[in-house]
């Protein structure tokens, strides 16, 4: 009998033991904390930025007919209607080009300018884009215009340059070739973003 009273008895203890270190795990998960008086809560504020921006192009380029010597330009605008800086990019769409495969040595050219607050561009552009090949068909990023920045309220001009180099060597290869497309404001992720 007592063998049996044993055995009862230390199932009972481990029982017990077992109880107890549940009971504890438990308690130890399920426990919260909560401020003595609500004051202790802090609130947290999102404001969020009016973002808007308007494009104007003014013009777009005309090469028919062209021959080497031959440029063309022309203006487009960018106007922040925002309460915040933006950053955007400038894109080609729209973009038809035969002069691509036939341009081996890369005689047709584009630039990009940036002419701040100067509608007319007279006053010493910045270059945005360096004279590079003109893109293929097809949308293409300009690469030096991949994150330009505008301030509140602010209007800013970019004028889009496209030049048939003189080489002083037979071209022959651009004859009855054409380009066309567009230059385009593009979405760019906000560097500025800031929560308060």
């Amino acid at each position: 009998m007592e063998k049996k009273n044993m055995v009862f008895l230390s199932v009972i203890a481990v029982a017990t033991l077992l109880t107890a270190v549940v009971g504890t795990t438990f308690s130890f998960f399920t426990a919260t904390a909560t401020p003595e008086d609500e004051k202790d809560y802090q609130n947290t504020t999102v404001n969020t930025a009016t973002l808007g921006v308007v494009y104007a192009q003014e013009g777009a380029i005309n090469l028919a007919n062209a021959v080497p010597g031959a440029t063309a330009n022309y203006t487009l605008s960018v106007h922040n209607t925002s309460n915040v800086a933006i950053d955007f990019n400038l894109v080609w769409k729209n973009v038809t080009n035969t002069i691509a495969a036939a341009d081996t040595n890369g005689d047709v050219t584009y630039k990009i300018e940036s002419c701040g607050t100067d509608a007319s561009c007279a006053s010493s552009p910045t270059v945005v884009q360096a004279e590079t090949k003109l893109p293929e068909a097809g949308a293409e990023t300009i690469t030096g215009a991949s994150r330009l920045t505008i301030s509140p309220g602010a209007t800013n001009y970019y004028r889009v340059t496209v030049t048939i180099k003189e080489t002083n060597a037979p071209q022959n290869n651009l004859q009855g070739k054409s380009f066309s497309g567009q230059v385009q404001i593009g979405a760019a992720a906000q560097s500025g973003a800031t929560l308060g």
